[in-house]
């Protein structure tokens, strides 16, 4: 090979006597030396993947210590055991990305028909269920709707009467605001609570249960009523001195889950009856129900 290579280079390129010497040893060179070897290509690119994993991998680690880090010191870590507490949950709870609050309310109220003193009276409770679509976003329609559920509870008179007993096809007014499209405010929130003690849940009742109050307004209501020392918090019930009208609150999130509301003064109803219980539930949903 290296005559073949010897006869090219001649043919070539005149090579002076004085190159003999460099030309003998370039060629000693070629043949003899073992050629450096090479890293192949695909080691490099290995290296480079198992840094970025390595860096990937030290960020997915650090992330959640940081999150723990920056996580409010005030966040409650157990069930609210007073108004006061109740109020903070409220203040601290996220709303969810969703597009509606839909908030529903079953309620029994009591109705009567006739005079006690006759033996054409009877007393009955009957069931509706409210509920309300509340969009996110200003400027959303606000759906609103009231119906019987069918549901019958005999309270007393003639039970040939009882049947009587018709359920008016809207159910009882819980809030005083209406608003056709959001933001909406709850109008009673700008009128004070009554001075007198006994009154002061039935009072807030249209605050507390109005689907409008937010819920930094309510935590204002909740330390407003906490300020009266009638009112007491017993797990999550909610009630004052000599009042008829009592509350439930979630001690888990602050919510108002129900309310009780004994006969008004001068009701035909017989003594001690229940004349509204409410319960409430929520959820967040992008799916309103037509």
């Amino acid at each position: 090979m290296r005559d073949l290579l010897d006869d090219d280079l001649s043919e070539l390129y005149a090579v002076r006597p004085a190159d003999d010497v460099r030309l003998a040893r370039l060629r000693a060179q070629l043949f003899t030396e073992t050629p450096k070897r090479r890293a192949p290509r695909w080691v490099g690119i290995a290296a480079a993947a198992v840094a970025v994993v390595m860096i990937t991998g030290l960020v997915v680690v650090l992330r959640p210590v940081r999150h723990e880090q920056d996580a409010p010191a005030t966040m409650p870590t157990a069930p609210a055991t007073s108004l006061g507490e109740a109020a903070t949950l409220l203040e601290l709870a996220e709303n969810p990305p969703a597009k509606y609050r839909h908030i529903r309310y079953m309620v029994w109220q009591a109705l009567s028909i006739g005079m006690p003193d006759s033996e054409e009276w009877a007393a009955a409770q009957v069931e509706y269920q409210i509920d309300v679509w509340l969009p996110t976003a200003k400027g959303g329609l606000i759906s609103t709707s009231s119906k019987p559920t069918g549901g019958f509870r005999p309270i007393a008179g003639s039970k040939s009467w009882l049947n009587s007993v018709a359920s008016p096809a809207y159910g009882p007014v819980l809030w005083g605001t209406f608003c056709a499209t959001t933001p909406c405010k709850e109008i009673s929130l700008a009128l004070p609570l009554t001075d007198i003690p006994k009154r002061k849940l039935e009072n807030a009742s249209s605050r507390l249960l109005s689907p409008y109050t937010t819920n930094e307004e309510k935590a204002a209501t909740y330390r407003e009523l906490a300020a009266s020392p009638e009112i007491h918090w017993d797990n999550g019930k909610v009630s004052t001195d000599g009042g008829r009208t009592s509350f439930t609150i979630d001690p888990a999130t602050g919510q108002v889950t129900g309310s009780v509301e004994l006969k008004p003064e001068g009701s035909l109803l017989p003594d001690g009856t229940t004349y509204l219980e409410v319960t409430v539930t929520y959820e967040w949903t992008d799916q309103r129900l037509s």
